[in-house]
């Protein structure tokens, strides 16, 4: 929950490696991606492909994601006209993968609470400030919830929501009596399970995000505000908030979205098994090369943009720092402008979130028949898919489904059995095998449709 397992995908690309490059229009459903990884870097590698338009449509599970992925995609989409690049893309993963925020930036968060409000509940003015992303689909109890949720978020770090106690109740649970030995738990973890399959993770920063539930560290910033949008259950009880607390991961880490791999390789030398840069420093370099061409549509160069990639931070032990609450008053209120023109033109694709039920109901609309060019399936929603919801795949549709290859926490037999669960779901939709399949090695299954003999019609 709050962000996915698996590396952010071009579906966009995904789709012309088998499907119809000459399709003036592409349609694709995301189920189940927790987080908007695969949306923005499908927006942002759009200007690498012809030009054509897209239809992105989200179904999760709960709208606390949808929330997220809203304020997400909200941020990645302003110009870099009031704040640098750099500050963007840290700003954008402290509130992706930190429990814990600064100051400034949850000045910003709270800030931009109040301006999504404004959009849920006024579907013009998000037309007007983001007419690429579009919630209209959704039911308005959804929405009613999201309001809610959105004014709690409003409320910083003046409200209940202690992230750093809830982190800590959630780990002497998970623990027991494994507690006071939770260091050796982290290694072993690390060691037997995480560096085999993500090897560009540090141990030292694996260990910080164990202890404190920070994952991205910058030598220069402190941290002492609660990430409020990694609340979860929050209901209105008269002038309070109430929530269920922070039901994200703790295990597996917010790394594996941005941080494996990159196309500047140089980020990923390593001597004697340690490596140069951290998962950190490869997520700043993915996250500010998706937010500078989502923005440019022109390929990023980090030698032009004189990057500093001299340091080497890989070996860098993280001070144990005392993570708590800063007890100041209310933030200082942060304004953000209002008009068309702090927002990214994004004249070519569109957002679309759908209600979880859309699951059961859009099958059977006429309109989503044969719709969707690509399907992403994410490991959490395998278990709510029915056959049902294959009808709405074209014959030559690129299915990809997460396997659990990450996650921690599960054994390497559960990891297999989760891969014939895929296999089982392949066959239910008639998928055909792009290659081999290992659910212990490999990120994603891909299959394509063939309802149909070779002589498929491959039309737009």
């Amino acid at each position: 929950m709050f962000w996915g397992i698996s590396p952010a995908l071009d579906l966009q690309q995904e789709y012309l490696r088998y499907g119809d490059d000459s399709a003036y229009e592409l349609n694709f459903l995301v189920i189940g991606g927790s987080d908007a990884r695969h949306l923005i870097k499908t927006l942002a590698e759009a200007y690498r492909h012809t030009r054509r338009y897209m239809n992105l449509f989200v179904i999760d599970g709960c709208p606390e994601l949808v929330a997220r992925q809203l304020l997400l995609l909200s941020l990645s989409l302003e110009k870099t006209t009031r704040c640098g690049l750099l500050e963007k893309t840290r700003r954008f993963l402290e509130i992706y993968g930190n429990l814990l925020l600064r100051p400034p930036t949850s000045r910003y968060l709270i800030a931009k609470a109040r301006q999504l409000v404004g959009m849920i509940t006024n579907p013009d003015y998000m037309n007007c400030l983001l007419p690429c992303i579009s919630i209209e689909q959704m039911k308005y109890r959804e929405r009613d919830y999201m309001e809610n949720l959105l004014n709690f978020w409003t409320t910083g770090n003046t409200n209940q929501f202690n992230a750093c106690e809830l982190w800590e109740h959630r780990i002497r649970l998970s623990l027991g009596v494994r507690y006071d030995n939770r260091v050796g738990v982290y290694d072993w973890d690390f060691h037997m399970r995480l560096r085999e399959n993500a090897s560009q993770i540090c141990f030292q920063e694996y260990k910080h995000f164990r202890e404190h539930g920070v994952a991205f560290t910058w030598l220069e910033t402190e941290v002492c505000r609660p990430n409020v949008s990694l609340a979860a259950g929050v209901y209105k009880c008269g002038d309070r908030y109430l929530h269920r607390g922070y039901l994200g991961d703790m295990v597996t880490s917010p790394y594996v979205a941005y941080g494996l791999d990159s196309e500047d390789k140089d980020l990923l030398k390593s001597s004697h098994g340690v490596n140069y840069k951290r998962a950190t420093d490869v997520s700043e370099r993915n996250v500010m090369r998706l937010l500078y061409e989502l923005e440019n549509r022109e390929r990023f160069d980090a030698d032009v943009m004189n990057i500093d990639s001299k340091q080497n931070l890989g070996m860098v032990v993280l001070s144990d720092f005392d993570a708590k609450i800063s007890e100041t008053g209310p933030e200082a209120p942060l304004l953000l402008r209002e008009d068309r023109n702090t927002y990214i033109n994004v004249d070519y694709g569109k957002v679309h979130f759908l209600s979880p039920s859309a699951l059961e109901h859009y099958p059977h609309k006429p309109q989503f028949q044969g719709l969707f060019h690509g399907v992403f399936i994410g490991q959490n929603m395998l278990s709510r898919i029915k056959p049902s919801v294959w009808s709405m795949a074209r014959d030559d549709a690129i299915v990809i489904m997460e396997s659990r290859k990450y996650m921690v926490e599960l054994k390497r037999d559960d990891v297999k059995a989760f891969g014939d669960q895929i296999q089982q779901a392949a066959a239910a939709a008639q998928g055909e095998k792009t290659g081999s399949f290992d659910p212990q090695t490999d990120d994603f299954a891909r299959f394509l449709i063939r309802r149909r003999s070779e002589s498929s019609d491959f039309s737009a």
